[in-house]
């Protein structure tokens, strides 16, 4: 799995993390620096600020809600337009009786 480098983000190995935690969790804090934890140079783990974290699940779940939204927008125009299954039809369409 490839990474995308951004400004501002650090590679650090597994043994340095562990030595300077306390100062790369302080570097982490600052805006857009993420600390990314390596395993023979590959990435494994990322530090970052609480604010990060927090921003990078809300845009996770508007981005989760605005896919249910097209989805139901989507359900309406169909049942209006009259593009549906009929109760028969759809046991039909699922082999069931």
């Amino acid at each position: 799995m490839g990474y995308t480098i951004e400004s501002g983000d650090v590679f650090v190995g597994k043994r340095k993390f562990r030595e300077e935690m306390p100062r790369l969790i302080e570097e982490a804090k600052q805006a857009s620096t993420k600390i990314i934890i390596t395993d023979r140079g590959e990435p494994e783990a990322v530090c970052m600020s609480i604010e990060e974290y927090e921003a990078l699940n809300e845009l996770i779940e508007d981005l989760h809600d605005r896919n249910v939204l097209m989805m139901v927008s989507k359900s309406r125009k169909e049942i209006e337009s009259g593009d549906v299954f009929s109760i028969d039809e759809l046991k039909e369409f699922l082999e069931v009786e």
